[in-house]
């Protein structure tokens, strides 16, 4: 048995409980570990803080401020240049968290060099000696990087060789050029399933009261299985932040690893299921609205449509969702883990007296039960939620492959990221290939013998190849996460 609010001269150990208020007034209860878990996650590796800036609503000049009449200095060979310079000049900035602050130029500029520039300019002062030598350079890089990402947005993308579309109209103009349907049926999947998150309203119809109208959009993507896959997401960025919190955990690795060692010593069974559209199982918090585009049926084009239920997109959409489930699972009889909160357990007992915990992980939508009775417990999660398929013993979870063997009779569960892997290097043989190159056999270092980036000339990788190379970094990532 395991004794709450047990004090313990290890901290990592200890598990008192605390109340926590948050902003909006509510108030939780969290162990310790969580607590630190979350300050962690704010600071960097040497214990530094990092704001998110809201806005720079106010500045101040200093009388030690470098006058206006002196912006300009004569260097030894007559050449002429701007001071560089930003002593005695203060701007308030309002942080995310709603506080405001006085901060020194010389750090905004580092930090912020963007939103001084533009601030500056709003303000008629960058022609000030502090402002005259950096804002125009600034805004100028600021353009030249706006430019370059909207010019790679729009390059056509391919996965698996198949073109994806951009919008929902380039999606059936594929499909009328290849004499397929197979964008329209995704299309019509998706909206099918996101059915009960509308609401429409008559011509005459007001909006409610508060609501907000938003852009939504398709996203598009390929399967493996080259199924093409379309998602309706709400443009929930337009929207002010919402007061309440929207924070949403996942559970994390090492906790899995650490579930599937315990269902191996307590000889219990593992079951997994992927919960179907789950976020729609979850009311919205947000108040907003948006106009039906192509993606609804043509007589409702047009329409006015108000979002009752939580949508991909919304910035309360992970929060809403996890507080549904959560109350599911607590309704359950479970409990969440002090050391993480989205491994849930119940104490149970086996057949032969033998006393265990049998444990629900949640990793947004994905469950895995560990059980001496995994069944009745996924038959109770299919009744509250309709699983995309039905609920099986893993292979896969996260990306990684799981394992399972007999030593002795003692069963014995592995997560490995070879397949993973194997996939990856696959599909990096068939990029390569359609520039004639390949990737070399058994190397014996991650670069070229006597490689020197310092002395490298080649040219800079187009948008496309950016992009791609970007997806390379992502694999590498994973496969270090789940390596």
């Amino acid at each position: 048995m395991i004794t709450l609010l047990a004090a313990n001269s290890n901290p990592i150990l200890g598990t008192h409980l605390y109340e926590v208020q948050f902003p909006e007034g509510v108030i939780e209860e969290y162990s310790a570990n969580i607590i630190a878990q979350n300050l962690y996650s704010q600071l960097d590796s040497e214990g530094h803080r990092y704001y998110l800036m809201e806005a720079i609503i106010d500045y101040k000049k200093e009388d030690d401020a470098l006058p206006y009449e002196e912006r300009f200095v004569v260097a030894n060979n007559g050449n002429v240049h701007k001071r560089r310079t930003t002593k005695g000049w203060y701007l308030c900035v309002q942080w995310k968290d709603g506080s405001t602050s006085w901060e020194v130029l010389k750090d905004l500029k580092e930090s912020f060099p963007v939103q001084v520039g533009e601030f500056s300019i709003a303000q008629g002062i960058q022609d000030e000696p502090a402002f005259a030598w950096v804002v125009k350079e600034t805004i100028s890089r600021k353009h030249r990087i706006v430019k370059a990402m909207k010019t790679r947005y729009a390059r056509k993308t391919h996965k698996y060789g198949i073109e994806m579309p951009k919008s929902t109209k380039e999606a059936y103009e594929l499909d009328r050029m290849s004499g397929t349907d197979y964008w329209h049926r995704a299309i019509i999947k998706e909206m099918t399933n996101n059915a009960s998150a509308f609401k429409f309203l008559d011509a005459d119809e007001p909006v409610p009261v508060g609501s907000t109208w938003i852009p939504c959009h398709m996203v598009f993507d390929i399967k493996p299985n080259l199924t093409r896959k379309a998602r309706f997401v709400a443009g929930g960025h337009w929207t002010d932040p919402p007061r309440q919190a929207t924070y949403s955990t996942v559970v994390s690795r090492d906790s899995i690893r650490i579930m599937f060692l315990i269902a191996a010593l307590n000889d219990i069974d593992i079951l997994s299921a992927d919960i179907g559209n789950a976020y729609l199982n979850a009311p919205t918090k947000e108040r907003v609205h948006t106009t039906a585009g192509p993606e609804f049926v043509p007589n409702r084009i047009g329409q006015t449509v108000v979002i009752v239920r939580v949508l991909y997109g919304l910035k309360t959409s992970g929060a809403a969702w996890h507080s549904v489930l959560a109350e599911s699972i607590t309704a359950m009889g479970f409990q969440h883990s002090l050391a993480d909160p989205d491994v849930w357990l119940h104490l149970a007992t086996k057949p032969n007296g033998f006393e265990y915990y049998k444990y629900l992980i949640v990793y947004v939508d994905d469950i895995l039960v560990l059980s001496h009775q995994v069944k009745e417990v996924m038959s109770t999660i299919k009744q509250l939620y309709r699983p995309k398929e039905p609920a099986s013993t893993p292979t896969t979870y996260l990306g990684a492959s799981i394992l399972e063997w007999s030593i002795s009779g003692d069963k014995m569960w592995a997560m490995s990221s070879q397949r993973y892997i194997k996939e990856a290097i696959r599909c990096v043989e068939i990029e390569l290939q359609k520039t004639g190159q390949r990737l070399v056999g058994k190397p014996s270092t991650p670069m070229t013998v006597g490689y020197r980036p310092e002395l490298d000339i080649t040219p800079l990788l187009d948008p496309d190849q950016a992009s791609y190379y970007m997806s390379l970094i992502g694999i590498l990532r994973w496969a270090v996460k789940l390596g």
